[in-house]
């Protein structure tokens, strides 16, 4: 009949992948959040950033703007101060 001893190694074993699967739960947490928190400061960068800001006005970003002078007709937003109509059409 043959015996096998048990060796002191299967006795810390447990108490060694209790440790190491808490690590590994937190590293994977961790990394979500990382992650989580990279995609919301992309979003909100490409977000914020107009593509094709030429002109501001009023804190507002315009593609184009065209000088249209006192009564001339605008079809976007037009600054009375400079005679200035602003669209992105």
């Amino acid at each position: 009949m043959c015996t096998v001893a048990a060796s002191n190694n299967a006795v810390t074993a447990p108490a060694s992948a209790s440790r190491l699967a808490n690590a590994s739960l937190g590293m994977s947490i961790a990394g979500i959040i990382v992650t989580v928190v990279i995609v919301i400061v992309v979003v909100t960068v490409i977000a914020g950033t107009p593509s094709s800001c030429r002109y501001t006005y009023n804190g507002n970003c315009y593609r184009d703007r065209s000088y249209v002078g006192d009564y001339g007709y605008c079809s976007g937003v037009k600054d009375y101060f400079n005679d200035y109509c602003y669209y992105n059409d």
